[in-house]
């Protein structure tokens, strides 16, 4: 159920960047459209490029504070100034459906932070497929940017004031990160048992 759009990264294959189609997905990418046609996903499972690219920018934390400065990412920008967009990625209560409406559109750091608010409840669940999906992508590093990009605008954690978040929850904030914290050690541990049982 939760493998919606994964299942093609067993199928990566190199191929070029230069076509029409392929610098569309990749101007996409950049652009932070993390909604692509299938058609484009497709292109973009299928070459090592464009799917270096992506990782790059699924890596990638949506705010970065560096001492008294805050940088935001085009998704960031979005839900500071967007309120129907940020009403509508943030609910009370997530469900599997919510997390798979999110990777059929390729909405993999989305998903991640969704999955964070899932956990501990659904903790097996939640570990089973964040750790799925590190034999293509490193989850650790997708769940650390899932939370600094969604963790600092979740309306139940802050407001927005004068066009940045102002954390009046920080409670709340520091139960997110500690459970990103957790599920990044669990990646962590679950690596290592991978590496003890490989044959020699």
């Amino acid at each position: 159920m939760l493998l919606v759009g994964f299942c093609l990264l067993s199928f990566v294959a190199v191929g070029q960047i230069n076509t029409p189609e392929a610098i569309a997905v990749k101007q996409a990418i950049e652009d932070e459209n993390v909604t692509l046609t299938k058609e484009q996903a497709a292109l973009m499972l299928e070459n090592e490029e464009l799917l270096k690219v992506w990782v790059k920018a699924l890596t990638t934390p949506g705010v970065v504070v560096e001492g008294d400065q805050m940088t935001f990412s085009k998704e960031a920008i979005r839900l500071i100034k967007d309120t129907d967009y940020r009403n509508s990625v943030y609910k009370d209560v997530y469900v599997w459906e919510d997390v798979v409406a999110s990777l059929t559109t390729m909405e993999i750091q989305k998903s991640f932070w969704q999955m964070i608010n899932m956990y501990p409840d659904n903790r097996d669940k939640v570990l089973q497929y964040i750790y799925f999906y590190d034999r293509k992508i490193p989850s650790d590093e997708v769940v650390t940017a899932a939370f600094y990009t969604y963790a600092f605008f979740d309306p139940k954690i802050t407001n927005i004031e004068n066009g940045k978040p102002n954390i009046y929850r920080p409670d709340l904030f520091e139960e997110y990160l500690r459970r990103t914290k957790e599920i990044v050690g669990y990646i962590a541990f679950f690596r290592e048992q991978e590496e003890k049982t490989k044959p020699e």
